[in-house]
C-alpha cells in the first residue's frame, strides 16, 4: 500500500500547507495594526487615514469575494489560491516604501489576496478532508491573526521605528517559500483535486445557470456574524492607538494580542464546548466584554480594558464560528467556497463602514469618547443578537447537500 500511504501523506500536507496560505493573507493583513502609532508619528497620519489601511483592504476583498462567490469557480481553485500568494509578495514590496499612498496601495493588494484565497482555501481543504474543514477560514482568520498581531507588537517593542520594514521583508521571504512548496504539492495531486472539484460542480454545470441557494436562518445568522466580526475589528485595528493616546500602554501592548488569543482558543475549543455547552453563542461574552472595554476608557482603568478585550476575543471568537459553521452547513466542496466568500463579504463590508465611521468620528471628537460610544453601541447590540445568534448546536453536521 506505499502508493495509498503517499497520496494520504500528500492529502494532509496539502491541507497543511493550504492552510498556512490562507492564515498568511490574515498574518500580514493584521500585522500592520500594531505598526499603526509608528506611521502615526512618522507620516502624520490622521484617524481617517487609518481606517483606511483597513477599509481598502476590506473593499478590495468584499469586491474579489463578490465575483467570487459561484460555485463553478471551485475548479479554479488551485490557480487562485496560489494567485493570492503573488499578490500578497507585491503588497510587501509596495509597503516597504514609507509613504501613504504606497502603504494604502498595498492594503488594497492584501485585500485582493484575501478575496482570491477565501474560498479557494476553503473549497480545496473541504474537498480533501471533509466537513472538518468547513470552519478553516474563521480559525485561519483567528490564528494568522495572532501570529501577524503579536510577532508585529514584539518588533515594535524590540526595534521601534525599524519593526515596520522587518515586518514586511519577513513575510515576503516566508510566503515566497510557501508558494513554491505549495504549488509543487499542488502540481503532484492536480489529478484528484481536479475530480474532486469537477465532482462537486458537475451537476451545477448540467443545471444551467443557478443562483447560489442559500441556508436557512441566513440574515440573523450574517447579523451576528457582522457584529462579532465588526467587535473584532475595531479592537484589532484601533485599540492599539486608542490606548496609546488615552496613555494606557498596558492596553496597547497586550490587549489586542489577547483578544485574538481568546478567539482563537474558543475558535479551536468550539467542537468540545458543543458537547458540554451547546446553548452557548458567544454573544453574551462579547456584550459584557465591549462593556469592560467602554467602562476601562472611560475610567482608566487599563486592567478592566485588557480583561474586556480578551472577553470579546473569546465571545466573537465563538459567535463568528458558529456563524459561518451554519452558514455552510451541509453543503458540498463548492458551495461551501462560495459560502464562505458569501459570509466573509458581507462581515467584512459591515466591518469596513464600521471602522470608517470610527476613525472619522474620533478625527471629530478624538479617541477617548469614540472608544465609549462604540463598545457601548456594540454592548446593546450584542445583547439584542442573543435573541437570534447561532448556537453551537447548530453547527453539527448533517447529511450534505446535493
Amino acid at each position: 500500500m506505499p502508493a495509498a500511504h503517499r497520496s494520504r501523506r500528500l492529502a494532509l500536507l496539502q491541507t497543511a500547507l493550504v492552510s498556512t496560505a490562507f492564515a498568511m493573507q490574515l498574518v500580514i493583513s493584521n500585522a500592520i495594526n500594531p505598526l499603526l502609532p509608528i506611521y502615526r508619528a512618522q507620516l502624520g497620519l490622521n484617524a481617517v487615514v487609518l481606517s483606511l489601511t483597513f477599509v481598502l483592504y476590506v473593499g478590495a476583498l468584499v469586491v474579489v469575494l463578490a465575483l467570487l462567490a459561484n460555485p463553478r469557480f471551485a475548479r479554479h481553485a488551485p490557480a487562485l489560491l496560489l494567485a493570492s500568494l503573488v499578490a500578497l509578495v507585491a503588497s510587501d514590496l509596495f509597503a516597504l516604501h514609507p509613504e501613504p499612498w504606497s502603504i494604502l496601495t498595498a492594503r488594497v493588494l492584501v485585500g485582493v489576496a484575501g478575496g482570491l484565497g477565501t474560498g479557494a482555501a476553503s473549497a480545496l481543504v473541504v474537498g480533501t478532508i471533509g466537513a472538518a474543514g468547513r470552519s478553516i477560514t474563521s480559525t485561519g482568520n483567528i490564528a494568522g491573526a495572532v501570529v501577524g498581531v503579536v510577532a508585529a507588537q514584539l518588533l515594535v517593542s524590540t526595534v521601534g521605528a525599524d519593526a515596520p520594514g522587518l515586518v514586511f521583508v519577513g513575510h515576503a521571504v516566508l510566503v515566497v517559500v510557501l508558494f513554491i512548496a505549495l504549488a509543487a504539492v499542488l502540481w503532484a495531486r492536480r489529478r484528484v483535486n481536479a475530480r474532486a472539484l469537477e465532482h462537486q460542480t458537475a451537476s451545477i454545470e448540467l443545471g444551467g445557470r443557478q443562483r447560489l441557494r442559500l441556508p436557512a436562518r441566513a440574515l440573523p445568522v450574517l447579523v451576528t456574524g457582522s457584529i462579532a466580526w465588526v467587535a473584532l475589528s475595531i479592537s484589532v485595528v484601533f485599540s492599539a492607538t486608542i490606548f496609546a493616546d488615552l496613555g494606557q500602554p498596558l492596553v496597547q501592548a497586550v490587549g489586542p494580542a489577547l483578544l485574538l488569543v481568546a478567539s482563537g482558543i474558543l475558535q479551536f475549543a468550539s467542537p468540545a464546548l458543543t458537547r458540554v455547552a451547546p446553548w452557548l453563542s458567544g454573544a453574551l461574552t462579547l456584550a459584557v466584554g465591549a462593556a469592560a472595554v467602554a467602562a476601562g476608557s472611560f475610567a482608566a482603568l487599563p486592567v478592566i480594558a485588557v480583561a474586556g478585550l480578551t472577553l470579546i476575543g473569546a465571545g466573537a471568537g465563538v459567535a463568528y464560528r458558529a456563524g459561518l459553521v451554519a452558514f455552510t452547513l451541509g453543503a458540498s466542496s463548492s458551495r461551501q467556497g462560495a459560502l464562505a466568500s458569501m459570509y466573509a463579504a458581507v462581515t467584512y463590508a459591515v466591518a469596513a463602514a464600521s471602522a470608517l465611521i470610527v476613525g472619522r468620528v474620533s478625527d471629530l471628537i478624538g479617541f477617548g469618547p469614540t472608544a465609549v460610544g462604540a463598545y457601548g453601541l456594540l454592548t446593546l447590540l450584542a445583547l439584542l443578537a442573543l435573541a437570534w445568534a447561532p448556537r453551537l448546536r447548530d453547527t453539527v453536521e448533517g447529511e450534505p447537500a446535493p
